[in-house]
């Protein structure tokens, strides 16, 4: 499938309780955990190795630390593992700041066990306590996401023709799933 950037945006109402598989659990940031955020989305070829994204943790987050400590969620087994990461991050979008789903990544040995719907509803929650209303950035070759997205009330943004050719190729994927 071809690969087109897309948008979505939601209405940060009515979010479901973000309820985890046993053996998992959810915790906020914390000093040094920018070396699992890496790690997680280098597993996840976000990044070809650890120092581009280190540096991008960095150059993202740092200069927001405080709000970091607030915001970017670690999903960890209960042995204290880090497996995945989202941010309930912040942007300018439609020319006004709005919360920002952010980063949603898991190890790609974790991906399929019922994590990422959780991880999202997770980051809803705390989006929730900031804004009113949210979006995220996607493509179109990550349909997995998109289809929790559009369960969880996020629509699709429609800017222009190629925002309009990435969506038909989502949705005529989904029409060939049924």
């Amino acid at each position: 499938m071809k690969n087109i950037s897309l948008y979505m945006s939601a209405t940060l109402r009515d979010i479901p309780e973000a309820i985890l598989p046993s053996g998992f659990n959810f915790r906020l940031f914390r000093e040094g955990d920018e070396q699992y955020w890496a790690e997680i989305n280098t597993a996840t070829k976000e990044f070809t190795n650890m120092k581009s994204a280190l540096k991008r943790f960095e150059s993202e987050f740092m200069p927001y630390r405080i709000e970091a400590k607030k915001r970017v969620i670690i999903l960890e087994t209960d042995e204290g593992k880090p497996v995945g990461t989202a941010a309930a991050w912040f942007g300018d979008f439609n020319g006004k700041q709005t919360g920002r789903l952010h980063w949603v990544e898991i190890l790609p040995e974790y991906q399929g066990r019922k994590l990422g719907k959780p991880l999202v509803i997770k980051a809803l929650e705390i989006l929730s306590s900031f804004h009113n209303e949210a979006y995220l950035k996607t493509q179109t070759t990550s349909l997995t996401a998109i289809h929790i997205y559009l369960k969880l009330g996020f629509k699709p943004v429609i800017r222009n023709a190629e925002d309009q050719e990435g969506w038909n190729l989502v949705f005529s994927h989904f029409q060939c799933k049924k």
